[in-house]
């Protein structure tokens, strides 16, 4: 049975913005995962014991992505104080706690972790497609579920073994094995859903995301877990989140509207380059204290929890807040 798809006959989108970066977005993801997918394919031994590489890069590459969270009051509050400090507490509480909860109940809090983490990167891949598309922002609960699970899930199932020192590391007491029922229920469920909803899109001929969930399935199958996530986080999820904000930066309008990309990036640049650099510097410091690998990791996870859980939030209301067209930017 097909997965249910948005309902059709909303009113387009009649933001320009989102048109340059999202075209460039998607040339750069699918050329990303193509070479990784090309190298896997057609080099002997493909990826065997180089797959940390493209994770390490994906990683690295998609820190920035988040690190101009603190910006977004100041364009859809208008820089309001009390709404502005308000903001800024609804972004460090959520932190906070998914920090407490992870160091408290470490097993529940990673499980948590993992199933925000997936439903936050489907529903990116939703609303990207709907910008890109000239639609407006919609909840798609259950393609957004399939697409993160795809993402996300089959990787680490696919990857349990590597996987297992880094949940042990998090988990005290845990030897980090997944139950291989647990495995075979994910890839039983995800797979098919994953298929019939890349045939649902043909039938309502969204093609050009019905081609990305076919490159997706490619990417988590045929590429090794480790590199496939490492390419898609840095150089898919993360390049169409820039994307996304580049679009929702009033600053941007003009230049987007006339098709300069340049300029936008160069502010998201300097935005994104001291939080990056902040991040940077404390995962130096986690890595030069750290007792061994699996204490840097026991360490490093909470933290990245910690700041995950406001970003998931902040994007969600970016989706949810309306997008007004600035004066003097024309529609097309």
């Amino acid at each position: 049975m097909l997965l249910p798809l948005r309902r059709r006959g909303a009113a387009p989108a009649t933001d320009p913005r989102a048109a340059v970066p999202a075209r460039a977005a998607t040339v750069v993801s699918l050329a990303a995962v193509g070479a990784v997918v090309a190298v896997e394919v057609l080099v002997p031994g493909g990826w065997d014991g180089l797959a940390w590489l493209p994770l390490a890069a994906g990683l690295l590459v998609g820190l920035p992505h988040g690190a101009v969270d603190h910006l977004v009051p100041a364009w859809r509050l208008h820089r309001r104080p009390a709404r502005l400090a308000a903001f800024a507490l609804g972004y460090a509480a959520p932190a906070a706690v998914a920090w407490l909860l992870f160091r408290a109940a470490p097993g529940p809090a990673l499980a948590v972790f993992v199933l925000v983490s997936a439903g936050h990167f489907g529903s990116g891949e939703t609303a990207f497609a709907d910008l890109r598309a000239g639609r407006p922002v919609r909840r798609a609960a259950l393609p957004a579920a399939v697409l993160g699970a795809l993402v996300l899930l089959v990787p680490l199932v696919r990857g349990a073994r590597e996987a297992a020192p880094v949940v042990a590391a998090a988990v005290p007491g845990s030897d980090g094995v997944l139950p291989p029922a647990v495995g075979t229920a994910v890839l039983v469920v995800v797979l098919p859903a994953a298929a019939a909803l890349a045939v649902g899109l043909l039938l309502e001929t969204r093609w050009p995301e019905a081609a990305e969930v076919g490159v997706l399935l490619v990417l988590v199958l045929v590429v090794p877990p480790l590199a496939a996530f490492g390419v898609w986080f840095g150089c898919w999820h993360s390049v169409r989140h820039v994307a996304r904000v580049l679009a929702a930066d009033p600053a941007n309008a003009a230049d987007l509207a006339a098709g300069r990309l340049a300029a936008p990036l160069r502010r998201f640049a300097l935005a994104a380059a001291l939080p990056t650099a902040a991040a940077l510097v404390v995962l130096a410091v986690l890595w030069s204290a750290a007792d061994g690998e699996g204490d840097l990791l026991a360490t490093t996870l909470p933290l990245l929890a910690a700041l995950t859980l406001p970003h998931v939030l902040v994007v969600a209301w970016l989706d949810r807040a309306p997008r007004a067209v600035p004066p003097g930017v024309v529609a097309r």
